[in-house]
């Protein structure tokens, strides 16, 4: 019997067998993605207080990377603008990402950890999110467009944002006050039970500050108050 040909392997201009095919895909494909590639969301309606940024980058280089984020198409963060920042604060530039349509819990599965890391990873995980606080200008904005808040707040909760926004913090501007001869007084309130405490206090504190006494006096003797005022 005769014996089959065999089919010669391709080569390439040097006569040479070709990569194989995972290399060949390897060489063409995107550079990788860090996480300075991403994009912060704009409009976060999250904002983290300096001591919740500073110990979500503290919580990264004590334990490492726990909490993922989210993005979209674009690489915009959809979730976990703050985890982002405190990321690259730690010194992290890898950026894994894996793409799914909502279907599928996406777990991440930490090894290498100690039991004393394990307890203060989950204990970080939620105490950096009671350390943030609403965007309430943000939120106010949304109203103004009449974006839907309705589902994620109710009334209250929306009038207490509101109020937030509203507020503004008062500022107290030095004067020169040297030729004024006027007196003025500091009215504080509270339960009958704090007062002996909280006059000791207060004599405490003012007894550096030249002309000003501090006594025990009566309600009947401050200008009447609105009930607003309390």
């Amino acid at each position: 019997m005769a014996k089959r040909a065999s089919i010669p392997k391709p080569t390439d201009e040097t006569g040479s067998p070709p990569p194989p095919l995972n290399e060949m895909l390897a060489a063409t494909a995107p550079p990788a993605l860090t996480i300075a590639d991403l994009k912060s969301d704009l409009t976060n309606r999250r904002l983290h207080t300096p001591r919740g940024a500073k110990m979500l980058q503290e919580s990264i280089e004590q334990v490492g990377a726990a909490r993922s984020i989210v993005i979209d198409e674009d690489n915009e963060i959809l979730a976990g603008n703050g985890v982002a920042e405190a990321a690259v604060e730690a010194g992290l530039t890898k950026l894994q990402i894996i793409e799914t349509d909502g279907k599928t819990l996406v777990a991440v599965r930490r090894i290498g950890l100690s039991p004393e890391e394990k307890r203060a990873l989950a204990i970080y995980d939620n105490r950096t999110g009671e350390l943030s606080k609403w965007d309430a200008d943000q939120l106010m904005d949304d109203r103004l467009h009449k974006l839907p808040l309705r589902p994620f707040f109710d009334e209250a909760e929306l009038k207490k944002h509101m109020r937030e926004q509203s507020a503004k913090e008062a500022v107290v501007k030095e004067l020169d006050t040297s030729g004024v001869d006027d007196k003025f007084w500091i009215a504080i309130r509270g339960p009958l039970k704090s007062q002996a405490v909280a006059l000791d206090k207060l004599k405490l504190v003012m007894q550096e500050v030249e002309g000003v006494e501090v006594e025990l006096g009566l309600v009947a003797d401050m200008p009447a108050a609105k009930e607003d005022d309390w």
